[in-house]
């Protein structure tokens, strides 16, 4: 009796052992894989990760190229320069960046912490190198300095986990599990069949939950880019390049709209931050959200728009102004203006080439009276020539390849399809679960305005980063420029005018106009400015002309060649006077919106968002009231 007892007590006690050694194992298990899960990559980025204290960047630009399907962030430093990145880090980790010196460079890494410095890496480089410098654990600062031009690619800090413990504790239970019961086994197995069964469906449910969610995976990543929206666009946030299913590919045009798009736009940071040009923060305004439609041409029009006595508008990104309810945009306010219908066949990207063939195989067949082409003087020229360039070589339209600024901390587990999966999914779910008065709030022009309304009216004219801040007629402005049109402004009318880019606008508008005229419809040309064209006059006027050539200098950054102030003043009107005597020797009717937007701009209101190279619905508006005041004059 007494040895059945002691046997007894034996039997439940080694049961016990076995659920504590199958729990502790679960536990542990699950906790080696979460910390694998969570190992970090943190991006150095110049804005919010320098420290100012140390002596800031006041030289290095920030850059985004799309280099093999994804974004590579890059630091690029002209002169010698010391960048400090304020970083946290309780355990060693390891820096990783590319070094692409100009011709040769001296180049230092360090740590300081608590006042001590630590040289990591010393060396002189003639040609690119990958470096992975580990990196002891330091709650300080790292330290990134260099002699000579070169390039800081991808710089970013890998936080290994310390897998140490929980593997330790593994083996101690298997070493327990073993002794428990005479043998090197996984877990003590408890004896009682009950306990047995409920033990290995366990495990047999986790391994088959693990091998569905590896199949899943496998799986989303085989189709890659042929999966919907609202799973790629969460990875846009890891730096990755998607295709956007609004685009399509064209043999005739390049990548243009969709037709029948029932969607939306939804966008909080301008062109001008998206590229790295600004750092995200400095110019604030909401995130801007509102319904994007297409109708069969991919064009945005209602199906249901009156094709009779119409006008038409061609142009690019300032026509289809996809930063705009379309009830903003220039085409339909110049509808609700003159009371007639206004077809909209603009698309983002287009160039004089697309907008020939536009007129030829969708607008002449509805034989409009008056077809107004926006000219923007920023990219039009550019883009004819890669567009001859597209026709000629049947390639792939070529890409600028500018990239975004991304998350600044990945995760491992951000990086698997399952995750975006659960992002995108929780996303739409939540969109459909509102109301559409939720979803699609109502905003007026004033919304859009992109001004910063907490800004003190005693602010003095100032440049932080890419953004310059003015105190204007009792407000104060804050705008920012796209380096490219900028730097566009070293090009005097003699270049311009022997330039290819402008041989093949002449003879698109020449074309278009021909075509109109057949049918007695008559080419109106609306020159668009940049920008910079807009607003360095009032600089001009607002800075010591030092302080200013200094700004346009860090502004300009990497362009090639970029021009001083002197060489912008004397060509910012180059491209105007040059298409306004074209359209004259040719009887086109010219209209040139600069003047008028700078006379919107001296009342202290933006004409261009501040973050962006596009007009604001005040520019929309100042377009669509001008063109009704020269049709009117001009019995049009």
């Amino acid at each position: 009796m007494i040895a059945t007892n002691r046997r007894m007590r034996g039997e439940r006690v080694g049961a016990v052992l076995g659920w504590l050694l199958a729990a502790g194992g679960c536990l542990l298990a699950t906790s080696l894989a979460w910390r694998w899960l969570c190992v970090s990559t943190d991006r150095l980025y110049l804005d919010e990760r320098r420290a100012p204290e140390l002596g800031a960047p006041a030289r290095a630009r920030q850059r985004f190229e799309v280099v093999g399907g994804r974004v590579e962030p890059q630091i690029l430093t002209h002169e010698d320069e010391r960048l400090s990145f304020p970083v946290d880090l309780p355990r060693p980790s390891e820096l990783r960046l590319r070094v692409v010196p100009a011709r040769q460079a001296s180049v230092e890494i360090a740590v300081v912490q608590e006042g001590a410095r630590r040289v990591l890496y010393r060396g002189r480089l003639e040609a690119a190198a990958d470096i992975a410098q580990p990196l002891p654990a330091t709650v300080g600062f790292i330290e990134l300095i260099n002699e000579g031009e070169l390039t800081w690619s991808d710089p970013r800090v890998v936080r290994e986990a310390n897998l140490a413990p929980e593997l330790l504790g593994l083996l101690i239970l298997l070493a327990l599990a073993g002794l428990s019961t005479g043998r090197l086994v996984p877990l003590a197995v408890p004896r009682a069949a009950w306990a047995r069964t409920a033990l290995m469906g366990c495990l047999t449910a986790g391994i088959s939950a693990s091998l569905c969610l590896l199949a899943l995976e496998l799986g989303l990543r085989a189709i890659g880019e042929r999966l919907p929206s609202w799973i790629t666009a969460p990875r846009r946030n890891l730096g990755e390049v998607h295709a956007d299913p609004r685009w399509q590919g064209s043999v005739r045009y390049g990548a243009r709209l969709a037709g029948h798009l029932n969607t939306f736009c939804e966008w909080q940071h301008g062109d001008i931050v998206r590229m790295g040009f600004v750092p995200p923060g400095l110019a604030r305004h909401p995130t801007y959200r509102f319904p994007f439609v297409t109708d069969a041409d991919g064009f945005r029009n209602s199906e249901s728009e009156s094709t009779a006595s119409m006008l038409a508008a061609l142009g690019d990104s300032f026509t289809d102004a996809m930063t705009l309810p379309v009830e903003l945009t220039w085409p339909a306010r110049l509808a609700r203006l003159v009371g007639v219908g206004v077809r909209n066949y603009g698309t983002a990207g287009f160039g004089p080439g697309q907008e020939l063939l536009v007129l030829k195989e969708h607008v002449l067949a509805r034989r409009p009276r008056r077809v107004v082409v926006g000219f923007f003087a920023g990219n039009d020229l550019l883009d004819a020539e890669r567009f001859e360039s597209f026709q000629r070589d049947g390639a792939p339209f070529p890409s600028p390849g500018l990239g975004w600024k991304f998350k600044d901390v990945i995760a491992r587990f951000d990086q698997f399809y399952l995750t975006s999966v659960y992002e995108g999914a929780s996303g739409l779910l939540g969109e459909r679960s509102g109301s559409p008065a939720e979803r699609w709030p109502s905003q007026g022009p004033e919304d859009y305005s992109g001004e910063d309304a907490q800004a003190s009216l005693s602010a003095r004219p100032g440049y932080d980063r890419g953004l310059f801040t003015v105190p204007v007629a009792g407000r104060v402005l804050q705008f920012a420029f796209l380096p490219p049109y900028l730097n566009s402004l070293k090009l005097s009318r003699q270049q311009l005018q022997a330039s290819r880019g402008w041989e093949l606008t002449r003879r698109s508008y020449l074309d278009m106009e021909r075509l109109l005229r057949a049918q007695g419809g008559e080419l109106v040309v609306l020159f668009i400015p940049t920008k910079a064209q807009v607003y360095l006059p009032l600089l001009e006027a607002s800075f010591p002309r030092a302080e200013l050539e200094r700004a346009l200098r860090l502004c300009l950054g990497d362009q090639p060649q970029p021009p001083g102030l002197a060489v912008m003043m004397r060509n910012r009107l180059a491209l105007n006077e040059l298409m306004r005597e074209f359209c004259a020797q040719e009887g086109i009717t010219f209209l040139d919106l600069t003047a008028e937007l700078q006379a919107k701009l001296r009342t202290g209101h933006n004409v261009y968002f501040p973050d962006d190279s596009h007009w604001n619905p005040a520019g929309h508006e100042i377009a669509a009231r001008a063109l009704v005041r020269l049709l009117r004059a001009q019995s049009l």
